[in-house]
């Protein structure tokens, strides 16, 4: 073998060796979250005049949201969001009715303050304060308000949570449904992140991105832009995170009941 010719061996062997240990730090490819898709193309909540929705996302076991909602045509609406510390309900008899809220904090120190905000609004009333420990009741009445808007807008968080990851169509299809299951993979974000173990459905209207349901999981480590630092975070920290996300939107004929604690802090004649 001549000088030129182990000389190019070598060069060919050096570039391959490169080559692998980029392999062994970099991801070959990376993948692009539902985030990425065009607004027409994400996953939304449905409309329509008359639904019940609920959803949760959560953590490493614990809740970080979750809620119910009902609307009906030209009735009552109910909502109610836990977040952990704070838990608000609100009722709406109908649309251009008052709006009756009971939230309950647990001495997470914004009591004063939200004391303070309910007594500056002119458009709300205080109408009843309970302190039991460190867990603060308050019942408030806005004149004016959109309870069905809010119930659309906390699924409206649920359902982008699951922007996370990108989804594939799966092949048993119908009619009626499409069917969608997260990926696991690299992921560019703010930081790069990489998602394993991801399992579940997203479930839409046919030839819509309306949620109809959603249960999906999956396991979130981020940092994580190398296989050096995937490795390094899940030894030095509690990565990965383990994300639970739930979702259904059923519309259809729904009623709305007045909550007891509306009727016993204010009476109607």
């Amino acid at each position: 073998m001549d000088r030129r010719t182990a000389r190019a061996l070598t060069g060919v062997l050096a570039l391959c060796c490169l080559a692998l240990v980029f392999a062994a730090v970099y991801p070959l490819t990376t993948a692009s979250p539902h985030s990425e898709n065009p607004v027409d193309e994400r996953f939304s909540v449905p409309e329509s005049a008359e639904y019940r929705a609920t959803g949760a996302v959560v953590v490493d076991g614990t809740t970080a949201l979750e809620f119910e909602g009902s609307v009906t045509a030209d009735g009552g609406r109910y909502h109610f969001v836990d977040e952990g510390d704070v838990r608000t309900e609100q009722y709406q008899a109908s649309p251009t009715s008052p709006v009756y809220s009971r939230i309950v904090v647990e001495g997470d120190g914004s009591t004063d303050r939200r004391l303070d905000r309910i007594q500056s609004d002119t458009d709300r009333e205080l109408l009843r304060e309970n302190r039991t420990g460190e867990t603060v009741t308050f019942v408030v009445r806005e004149g004016s308000g959109d309870v069905a808007a809010a119930v659309s807008g906390t699924g409206s968080v649920v359902v982008r949570s699951l922007y996370v990851t990108g989804y594939e169509r799966k092949a048993d299809q119908s009619r009626e449904v499409n069917v969608y299951g997260p990926r696991d993979g690299w992921y560019e974000g703010t930081e790069p992140y990489r998602i394993t173990a991801a399992t579940g459905e997203v479930r839409t209207a046919a030839d819509t991105t309306a949620v109809r349901s959603a249960a999906v999981t999956w396991n979130q480590t981020r940092p994580a832009g190398t296989y050096a630092e995937f490795g390094l975070v899940r030894l030095t920290s509690d990565a990965p995170k383990t994300y639970d996300l739930s979702f259904e939107f059923d519309s259809g004929e729904t009623t709305v009941n007045r909550p007891a604690w509306v009727t016993e802090a204010r009476p109607e004649s």
